[in-house]
């Protein structure tokens, strides 16, 4: 056990020895790569972020219809009888527009401008649940409902949230690609510059394996410096996502200060940080598996 630890700290600091004698490449790579692991950093923070956000929002089909501020009790009642007589509707619920004003006071940072209004400016309204989500049903109905006497305005929110959840899955989608075509690119990096540093130092390998050195010695110091560009790489691309996520809040932060909600990226979680280091770990320490293990064969090949 102490030979096969102290085989892996030489191999370990060898390949430390060899960062060290060429910083500039060595930086270059980690920067290269931190990029290429950034971009689906902060891709993903975003599509977390838009997710969460639109996690509360209300994607059953329904719609809001709006009687006129002038709408008497008897307007109420007939609106109401149409809308529950519609082949359409599943259920109707009525707001009354005080009970939509102190909703609006709980709900949202305007409580306090709200009660120094001297009339409700809220019309009463209607929440009623449809039987399908189908465009072409959906867009009859309200039209039907919208030619109703005392009836303002007809929406259906919902479309959105549903639209936005759409969105959401496909940018999952696409990030997973994106991730896997950045990863190819990682490991591509990563093993060309072990490529180099193999055939550079192809005359000390063939003296060492004269010597006795197995393909796995020669590998070992190679797999470490795979490993160590890959650890600096995947610290570099968190820090810089964290920078530019911090900055865009910032930026967030100033734009909607005026508005009555405030819009955030979230860093991702701490186990997904991990996640991400541990895979440019490994994809480093595979790109230079992969690539000397090829180099050792056209070497033993050329002999």
């Amino acid at each position: 056990m102490s030979a096969w630890l102290r085989l892996h700290r030489l191999a370990l600091a060898d390949a430390g020895r060899r960062v060290a004698a060429q910083p500039v490449a060595s930086a270059v790579a980690v920067a290269v790569i931190a990029l290429a692991v950034a971009l689906p950093v902060l891709a993903f923070a975003l599509v977390q972020s838009v997710s969460r956000a639109t996690a509360g929002l209300d994607t059953d089909p329904h719609v809001n219809v709006f009687l006129a501020l002038e709408a008497t009790d008897a307007d109420v009642r007939r609106v109401e009888a149409a809308l529950r007589a519609h082949p359409e509707t599943a259920s109707v619920r009525f707001v009354p527009r005080d009970k939509a004003l102190e909703e609006l006071k709980a709900t949202s940072h305007l409580a306090d401008l709200l009660a120094n209004l001297e009339r409700n400016p809220l019309p009463h309204a209607f929440s009623v649940r449809t039987r399908s989500s189908e465009a072409a049903r959906l867009a009859s109905a309200r039209a039907e409902w919208a030619a109703l006497p005392a009836v303002d305005q007809v929406s259906a929110e919902f479309e959105w949230a549903e639209k936005i959840s759409r969105w959401t899955r496909f940018a999952a989608r696409a990030l997973a690609g994106l991730a896997a075509v950045l990863a190819a690119a990682v490991l591509f990096i990563v093993g060309h510059l072990i490529r180099l540093q193999v055939v550079t130092m192809k005359e000390e390998i063939e003296v060492s394996q004269l010597i006795g050195a197995t393909a796995a010695d020669v590998r070992r110091p190679f797999l470490y410096h795979g490993l160590l560009q890959g650890l600096a790489a995947g610290g570099v691309a968190i820090a810089l996502a964290a920078a530019v996520i911090a900055w865009l809040n910032a930026e967030l932060s100033a734009l909607t200060s005026s508005y009555a909600y405030e819009i955030k990226i979230l860093f991702p979680d701490p186990e997904a940080l991990i996640a991400t280091v541990a895979a440019v770990v490994a994809l480093g320490v595979a790109g230079a598996w992969i690539s000397v293990s090829r180099e050792l064969r056209r070497f033993s090949q050329a002999a």
